[in-house]
């Protein structure tokens, strides 16, 4: 069973983050090979957005940053900002269900 919930079913830190990973893939996508020194390219990227006021995304693109600088991945770092709670597994066994009518 996979761990995510629709966004309809997350707080903002978890949309946010897995916005923030969405965005990082499109750009390694469209340009790998900028990804050589990943933490660089991730500190150029925030840079980017920063500049056209999208300061919120730029910073948790520097998060990302920081947690590659220091050996993880974007994928690790997602899924430490996806919090597992209780309230979060019932959730997502009601997920799978089709709603009430």
């Amino acid at each position: 069973m996979s761990d995510r919930l629709p966004l309809t079913e997350v707080g903002g830190e978890e949309i946010l983050a897995r916005v923030v990973y969405q965005i990082i893939l499109a750009d390694y996508h469209a340009a790998p090979e900028n990804y050589d020194i990943p933490s660089l390219r991730l500190l150029e990227l925030a840079h980017e957005f920063h500049q056209h006021d999208m300061g919120i995304i730029a910073t948790d693109i520097r998060l990302v940053a920081i947690w590659c600088a220091n050996g993880g991945t974007v994928a690790t770092w997602l899924r430490a900002r996806i919090v597992i709670t209780t309230g979060r597994a019932s959730r997502l066994a009601h997920a799978g269900r089709a709603r009430r009518r």
